[in-house]
């Protein structure tokens, strides 16, 4: 991935917020990626694409991470708001 993050997509800086370590490598006219996750009970997950553009990339991978969460179960615990 580019050190830039102007150059990244905010779904691959969101994924990489989440724990998932993504690569990103250019295959020809193409982009290629992976994300992996190491969830805390040991398991790990891994999900690839290949677009022409980063954000279309970045969206394949987003979109492929959330349905392994939302498979397991293992939800994004959000902080409680103050009444």
């Amino acid at each position: 991935m580019p050190s830039s993050q102007a150059e990244t997509s905010i779904l691959l800086i969101w994924l990489t917020l989440l724990g998932w370590q993504v690569q990103v490598e250019l295959d020809g006219d193409d982009l290629v990626g992976v994300a992996r996750h190491l969830a805390a009970d040991g398991s790990s997950y891994r999900v690839g694409g290949c677009a022409a553009t980063r954000d279309e990339l970045a969206f394949q991978l987003f979109e492929a991470a959330m349905k392994i969460v939302d498979a397991h179960g293992q939800h994004v615990r959000r902080p409680s708001l103050a009444a």
